[in-house]
């Protein structure tokens, strides 16, 4: 797969490292996120943290750990770490200076965990969205998970590339809508489509503005106008290295007619956007990055958003500013 990727790494930005439903209070689970060894643990009170997997006291998998209170405390000799990732007991008389686990920053909202990657471990330079819930007139978020041989870079770039939807995804028609708007971090698109329902000869027709927070968090809010539906799906791409990925898809809905019509509405969207990924998949697992493809007219807005890409990676603007020139005055 190396040959295929030419991608100066893992891009900054936040993902998603489980859904809170994968990890309980008191529970401690092995990840392997970034291209590292990871645990995710909840405390007691039922706060969700991500730290290195291994104990700086002596090597131990803190896989085999446990939650104590609101700590996390090592199998082999009982040394127990905080959440920020301090050592706060261990046997001995005194805690080792240096004994301290490298922890991620969190976030936990929509029914999943998030956690910021940056290679030089700053704090975030931006927040992700806290969508609308049950309390606010809309469904859980029904989630589905592949695990890819791709890149975050690859599959958000999906999220401009429209001429695909008709003879990958059998949409009947699709077109853009207006210009790409960049701010920041922060990419927004908008695109429609014409889809005939399999079987039969009704047509959907449907809004999709899009917005991407990072490269591992895109947002699409559709709208259903033959039924005034309202739609929010999400695509949430981590990489577990900087060739492998676990893609995340999920549907909510906003509260339409009866409960159980809405819930076949978000089972509905959660199936087809699934649908819609594995038929990419295949496509992202052979395909080769290219830095400078031939594009066709009609391709819309890649390169704008190639150039958005660059932002995510500072590892490459360091490494070409250590080629410049020294210039002697």
């Amino acid at each position: 797969m190396g040959e295929n990727f030419r991608f100066p790494g893992i891009p900054v930005g936040w993902y998603t490292v489980a859904t809170s439903s994968e990890v309980k209070p008191g529970q401690v689970v092995p990840v392997k996120y970034f291209g590292e060894e990871l645990i995710l643990y909840r405390t007691e009170s039922g706060e969700a943290h991500l730290s290195g997997a291994y104990c700086p006291h002596m090597g131990a998998h803190l896989g085999k750990g446990t939650v104590e209170g609101e700590n996390l405390q090592c199998p082999f000799h009982g040394f127990q770490f905080a959440g920020d990732g301090r050592c706060v007991h261990a046997y001995g008389k005194t805690i080792p200076r240096k004994a301290k686990l490298d922890t991620w920053p969190i976030r936990e909202h929509n029914g999943f965990v998030f956690a910021w990657y940056h290679p030089d471990r700053t704090q975030p330079e931006w927040d992700i969205p806290v969508l609308p819930g049950p309390k606010e007139g809309w469904t859980k978020f029904r989630t589905r998970a592949i695990e890819v041989s791709s890149h975050p870079q690859e599959t958000s770039e999906n999220s401009v590339d429209v001429v695909h939807f008709k003879l990958l995804h059998g949409f009947g028609d699709a077109w853009y809508e207006g210009d790409l708007d960049v701010q920041a971090h922060l990419l927004k698109g908008a695109y429609g489509i014409k889809y005939i329902i399999p079987g039969t000869k009704i047509s959907l027709m449907a809004k999709f503005k899009v917005e991407v927070h990072g490269l591992g968090y895109s947002l699409v809010r559709v709208q259903l106008e033959r039924f005034d539906a309202e739609i929010n799906l999400l695509v949430l791409s981590s990489p577990v290295d900087a060739e492998n990925i676990i893609l995340r898809t999920a549907a909510s809905v906003k509260n339409w007619g009866p409960n159980l019509f809405t819930q076949l509405v978000r089972e509905a969207a959660s199936i087809g956007l699934n649908r819609e990924v594995g038929q990419d998949a295949p496509i992202w697992e052979t395909k080769r990055y290219l830095d400078k493809p031939m594009l066709a007219e009609g391709d819309g807005p890649i390169g704008e958003y190639r150039r958005y890409c660059k932002q995510f990676y500072p590892q490459q603007a360091e490494a070409k500013t250590a080629k410049l020139p020294v210039v002697a005055a």
